[in-house]
């Protein structure tokens, strides 16, 4: 497997670290772009990396995490642009797109996804599209803002799982403008007008997800995602006790869009 890093130049002349991952050079042919939960390094998805790997991806994953515990942490606007910056140089590449997106990054890319061009599905992994987000409060710092602990029992109903990846204080922050754009965005998604231009939109989520409210997951039903869902899995399906059947339905989700574009081209 081969793994480089290096910098991209977003809008308005800002650097960003990504990360590229293959099998061999040129041994791919399909691109998955991976936004993380924001709340450990990216190298640390080794389980998912690989296992987009063996389905013949190459794995792009900028450090650009919205609502990220570690640095760099980004407004809205500034994520949007440097996400739009990196998918727009990589569809011109002409492999099919699919893109990955967690947590808080899945909620504040979800309106814009129509924006991002020729995309082949979207996977949604434990979106959090609930702003604020259940459980997060308003410290007296960052008003009108705010953050959301994430704590391994949160995380995931096997915490044992998450040993050194997390600690008792690790957060995720939000400005108050931020969430009422993102509050506005994901609401115009129910209207029919405005639909999720996507071929495939799925979203994987714990039945037990502390950060995933009914409503939360009504509006991603009504904005046309397929639901995949875990008992008694909180916010980490990958680092959960059904973990396997999470990969499971994300293999087949992605097999699935691969399917029906080869049928298509050969209509």
């Amino acid at each position: 497997m081969n793994h480089i890093s290096r910098s991209f130049m977003a809008g308005g002349g800002r650097a960003f670290k990504f990360h590229s991952w293959e099998i061999r050079e040129g041994g791919y042919r399909k691109t998955a772009l991976f936004l993380g939960n924001g709340l450990w390094p990216l190298e640390n998805e080794e389980r998912l990396i690989r296992f987009l790997l063996d389905r013949n991806f190459r794995v792009l994953a900028p450090e650009i995490a919205y609502g990220s515990g570690p640095a760099p942490r980004l407004g809205l606007q500034a994520f949007r642009k440097a996400l739009v910056s990196f998918a727009k140089a990589e569809i011109a590449s002409g492999l099919p797109l699919y893109l990955i997106a967690c947590s808080a990054s899945a909620g504040a890319v979800l309106p814009i996804a129509s924006t991002l061009p020729e995309l082949a599905a979207v996977a949604l992994i434990a979106p959090i599209v609930d702003f604020p987000p259940p459980g997060s409060r308003r410290p007296f710092f960052i008003l009108p803002g705010g953050e959301l602990a994430m704590t391994p029992e949160a995380l995931s109903g096997e915490p044992e799982l998450l040993e050194g990846l997390v600690s008792p204080k690790t957060v995720l922050r939000f400005r108050g403008r931020d969430q009422r754009e993102l509050n506005a965005g994901l609401g115009r998604l129910c209207a029919p007008k405005d639909p999720v231009k996507a071929p495939a939109l799925a979203f994987f989520a714990g039945d037990e997800d502390p950060c995933l409210s009914p409503e939360g997951r009504s509006l991603l039903a009504r904005a046309g995602a397929k639901q995949y869902g875990y008992p008694r899995v909180r916010h980490e399906p990958g680092r959960d006790r059904f973990a396997d059947n999470y990969y499971a339905d994300l293999g087949s989700f992605l097999d699935e869009v691969e399917a029906r574009a080869k049928k298509r081209g050969k209509a």
